[in-house]
């Protein structure tokens, strides 16, 4: 099967904004949101160090400080990032305990742990949420979230 080159383009272009979204919320905020919706074609909410606005009050977060937040939307789809300090480097599994226990399931591919922090994915039938905790200078707690197929 085929896959058409603009249906990859929009997944990775939200997913580069979200990456790059932190190091551009340090700037001002409107112009740098304008140039994304510019590029993207979609709407862009950067927060700066709060969760976003409408991040979805069913995704439990780690009770820390929020060092960043974004949200992306595009026709149907929508990316939220936020990025979470903390100071234990076993976090990953409050995070994963959380997780599960509001009803997501822990996928077994592409998650993991090495010396330098966790990794993995989460689904339910609206969101899958992919969690990276990074020990090395500090621990952070990265979600992104995204709107599943299976979502209304």
């Amino acid at each position: 099967m085929a896959v058409k080159l603009s249906s990859v383009r929009a997944p990775l272009a939200i997913i580069v904004v979200l990456a790059i979204a932190p190091v551009l919320i340090g700037c001002s905020l409107n112009p740098v949101e304008s140039i994304i919706e510019q590029a993207t074609g979609g709407d862009v909410n950067l927060d700066g160090a709060s969760l976003p606005k409408d991040f979805p009050g069913d995704i439990p977060l780690v009770d820390s400080e929020i060092q960043s937040g974004a949200g992306f939307k595009t026709g149907n789809d929508q990316v939220w990032n936020v990025t979470i300090k903390s100071t234990d480097p076993a976090i990953f599994d409050a995070v994963a305990a959380q997780l599960t226990d509001a009803g997501f399931t822990q996928n077994e591919i592409g998650g993991g742990t090495t010396e330098t922090g966790s990794l993995g994915t989460f689904t339910n039938d609206r969101y899958t949420v992919a969690v990276v905790v990074a020990t090395e200078g500090g621990v952070t707690v990265n979600y992104t979230v995204t709107t599943t197929a299976l979502a209304p």
